[in-house]
């Protein structure tokens, strides 16, 4: 795997996302259709306020919390990053922060998203050599 890699060739870029009023219920079915673990949250005007990941929903469970919408269980503060970044930043950001899923935003819009999978798939394209088993 090249760490030098730009984000831009690896990052998915047909989101789904869910903006800071969409209902819980709501976000979970996006999960479910379109079988992810983290969803973008967007402010109305369209900039990013956070990230939604299936842990999240884990603040759900504790009985008369009155949590409604993804503003109150999403994680507001989120690195990111940018489509210039190298797959040696995203790897540096998922080890240090134990995350496993980035933004990725351009002059502050959002374009794309870099999770985990992205870079085991990055290391899966890689030719298997014989001598690395021998």
């Amino acid at each position: 795997m090249n760490l030098l890699t730009k984000i831009a060739t690896i990052m998915t870029t047909d989101l789904a996302t869910v903006t800071i009023h969409t209902p819980v219920t709501v976000a979970i079915d996006l999960l479910v259709r379109h079988g992810v673990h983290h969803l973008p949250v967007l402010t109305p005007e369209g900039r990013l306020a956070g990230i939604l990941s299936q842990s999240d929903f884990l603040k759900l469970s504790f009985p008369g919390s009155g949590l409604n919408t993804v503003s109150d269980i999403m994680t507001a503060h989120v690195a990111k990053l940018e489509p210039s970044d190298t797959v040696r930043t995203a790897a540096n950001l998922f080890t240090l922060n134990k995350f496993h899923a980035l933004p990725v935003l351009e002059e502050d819009k959002l374009v794309g998203i870099v999770t985990t999978l992205d870079l085991i798939r990055l290391i899966d394209q890689e030719p298997i050599r014989l001598e690395d088993y021998v």
